[in-house]
């Protein structure tokens, strides 16, 4: 199963679960994101590509390459005798970190992805009572998502005040979000901004980062953003996802 916790200095979350846990969360996420260059699927690409982003790390976490942790399965001596088995005595799991204000913009691409997604499997271009369709409620890319998205929530509820989890919960779940015309960079810059905090001031601000987040249009700093990258996409002609902006390296090592 899924679990996501806050890390020690609430500079992100990590995600963890066993081997198949990850490889089938990985597998729903490329499934949910738009990946063709179909133009009419052209403005969901860069919140697709920083999905992916996420996947490289869920990826290479059950692949080995990021924390690895033991827990007691149950399993002792007397058990194996009488079931005649070698059995081992911990289950292994396999973990990665996403900073939070990556993880906000991810819930927000999800719920976005997840509303395409039931456009098309019911061939209807308005969403009322869709969600409940015989080809939804059974879609396991679907379910898989949300299990993400619940286990998300469960550790904002533990992370955050009850008033102050009854207000994020309002900013991931706009109903006319248009998450896919934000400008990715902008992203990159609250992260950075996150990171630099203390952590108590991170703790303070989870639902500040959230609502800029979620009501990025306006933002007088995502207007900034976008004229930069647009205007750079244009000069160097290519897409806007692959501009990078001055002043955003991320450090070699964030504590966590």
């Amino acid at each position: 199963m899924i679990k996501v916790e806050t890390t020690p200095n609430i500079t992100g979350v990590k995600i963890s679960g066993d081997y198949n846990d990850l490889y089938v969360l990985v597998g729903a996420l490329h499934e949910i994101a738009i990946l063709d260059d179909d133009i009419r699927n052209s403005r969901y690409l860069e919140m697709s590509n920083r999905i992916l982003g996420l996947c490289y790390d869920i990826r290479h976490a059950f692949q080995g390459d990021r924390e690895i942790m033991l827990a007691e399965n149950g399993m002792d001596e007397d058990l194996m005798k009488v079931h005649s088995i070698i059995a081992p005595k911990n289950n292994v799991y396999f973990s990665c970190n996403c900073l939070y204000p990556e993880m906000f913009f991810v819930m927000l691409a999800l719920n976005k992805l997840v509303e395409l997604r039931i456009r098309a499997l019911t061939k209807n271009t308005y969403i009322f009572s869709e969600a409940l369709d015989k080809k939804v409620v059974w879609d396991m890319t679907i379910t898989q998502v949300r299990l993400l998205q619940a286990a998300f929530a469960e550790c904002m509820k533990g992370t955050l005040s009850e008033g102050s989890f009854s207000r994020w919960l309002n900013f991931m779940n706009g109903r006319f979000s248009v998450i896919e015309s934000l400008t990715t960079q902008y992203i990159d810059l609250l992260n950075l901004k996150f990171i630099s905090m203390p952590k108590e001031k991170r703790l303070k601000n989870l639902n500040v980062f959230a609502k800029r987040i979620a009501e990025f249009e306006y933002d007088m700093k995502h207007k900034e953003i976008s004229i930069i990258v647009r205007e750079g996409a244009k000069q160097y002609e290519c897409p806007p996802g692959e501009i990078m902006v001055r002043g955003h390296e991320y450090p070699e090592e964030i504590e966590w």
